[in-house]
Protein backbone atom coordinates (compact mmCIF):
# COMPACT_ATOMS: atom_id res chain seq x y z
CA UNK A 1 0.00 0.00 0.00
CA UNK A 2 1.39 3.40 -0.99
CA UNK A 3 1.62 5.97 1.31
CA UNK A 4 -2.34 8.00 0.89
CA UNK A 5 -2.17 10.00 4.50
CA UNK A 6 0.32 11.85 5.97
CA UNK A 7 2.93 10.60 7.70
CA UNK A 8 4.00 10.87 11.33
CA UNK A 9 7.03 10.13 13.84
CA UNK A 10 4.48 7.43 14.60
CA UNK A 11 4.64 5.43 11.47
CA UNK A 12 6.91 2.84 9.93
CA UNK A 13 7.93 2.09 6.42
CA UNK A 14 8.80 -1.02 4.17
CA UNK A 15 10.63 -1.09 1.08
CA UNK A 16 8.29 -2.07 -2.02
CA UNK A 17 9.36 -5.71 -3.29
CA UNK A 18 10.12 -4.17 -6.42
CA UNK A 19 12.75 -1.68 -5.89
CA UNK A 20 16.34 -2.11 -6.61
CA UNK A 21 18.59 -0.21 -4.49
CA UNK A 22 22.30 0.39 -5.46
CA UNK A 23 24.80 2.33 -3.16
CA UNK A 24 27.80 3.76 -4.70
CA UNK A 25 30.19 6.00 -2.67
CA UNK A 26 27.77 6.82 0.27
CA UNK A 27 25.00 7.90 -2.57
CA UNK A 28 22.51 5.56 -3.84
CA UNK A 29 19.84 4.95 -6.88
CA UNK A 30 16.41 3.53 -6.24
CA UNK A 31 14.39 2.23 -9.16
CA UNK A 32 10.60 0.98 -8.85
CA UNK A 33 10.87 -2.04 -11.44
CA UNK A 34 7.35 -2.22 -12.00
CA UNK A 35 6.75 1.60 -12.68
CA UNK A 36 10.26 3.13 -14.05
CA UNK A 37 10.27 5.83 -11.30
CA UNK A 38 14.01 6.11 -10.44
CA UNK A 39 15.19 8.11 -7.14
CA UNK A 40 18.80 9.26 -6.59
CA UNK A 41 19.62 9.62 -2.75
CA UNK A 42 22.67 11.87 -1.45
CA UNK A 43 24.52 10.56 1.87
CA UNK A 44 21.50 11.59 3.94
CA UNK A 45 18.80 10.44 2.04
CA UNK A 46 20.67 7.20 1.86
CA UNK A 47 21.01 6.64 5.21
CA UNK A 48 17.40 7.65 6.14
CA UNK A 49 16.70 4.48 3.37
CA UNK A 50 18.79 2.17 5.33
CA UNK A 51 17.49 2.89 8.66
CA UNK A 52 13.54 3.20 7.66
CA UNK A 53 14.66 -0.72 6.50
CA UNK A 54 14.40 -1.96 9.65
CA UNK A 55 11.13 -1.11 9.95
CA UNK A 56 11.83 1.51 12.69
CA UNK A 57 9.19 3.92 13.91
CA UNK A 58 9.82 7.05 12.39
CA UNK A 59 10.38 8.76 15.57
CA UNK A 60 13.32 6.50 16.10
CA UNK A 61 15.16 7.25 12.95
CA UNK A 62 15.17 10.94 13.84
CA UNK A 63 16.48 9.92 17.27
CA UNK A 64 19.12 8.26 15.12
CA UNK A 65 20.14 11.15 12.93
CA UNK A 66 20.01 13.67 15.63
CA UNK A 67 22.94 11.58 17.24
CA UNK A 68 24.35 11.10 13.95
CA UNK A 69 23.95 14.79 12.41
CA UNK A 70 24.61 18.32 13.40
CA UNK A 71 20.98 20.00 12.43
CA UNK A 72 18.36 21.65 14.00
CA UNK A 73 15.61 18.97 15.28
CA UNK A 74 12.48 20.77 13.55
CA UNK A 75 14.11 21.20 9.94
CA UNK A 76 15.51 17.45 10.58
CA UNK A 77 12.01 16.31 11.20
CA UNK A 78 10.33 18.13 8.63
CA UNK A 79 13.21 16.86 6.30
CA UNK A 80 12.88 13.18 7.42
CA UNK A 81 8.80 13.29 6.76
CA UNK A 82 8.93 14.85 3.57
CA UNK A 83 11.36 12.52 2.16
CA UNK A 84 9.96 9.51 3.50
CA UNK A 85 6.66 11.15 1.71
CA UNK A 86 7.86 11.74 -1.66
CA UNK A 87 9.58 7.69 -1.35
CA UNK A 88 6.19 6.95 -0.67
CA UNK A 89 4.77 8.30 -2.99
CA UNK A 90 7.06 7.41 -5.80
CA UNK A 91 6.16 3.66 -4.29
CA UNK A 92 8.89 2.89 -3.28
CA UNK A 93 8.26 2.60 0.05
CA UNK A 94 4.78 2.09 1.93
CA UNK A 95 3.60 2.69 5.56
CA UNK A 96 4.08 -0.89 7.47
CA UNK A 97 1.09 -2.19 9.62
CA UNK A 98 0.26 -0.53 12.92
CA UNK A 99 -0.82 -2.67 15.54
CA UNK A 100 -4.02 -2.36 16.53
CA UNK A 101 -5.14 -0.30 19.35
CA UNK A 102 -5.76 -2.09 22.05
Amino acid sequence: MWCSMTLSLRDSLTYCDEVLFRELDGEAVLLNLETGIYFGLNPVGTRIWQLIGNQRPLADVLAILQREYAVEPDALERDLLALCGELCGAGLCSTASRPEAA
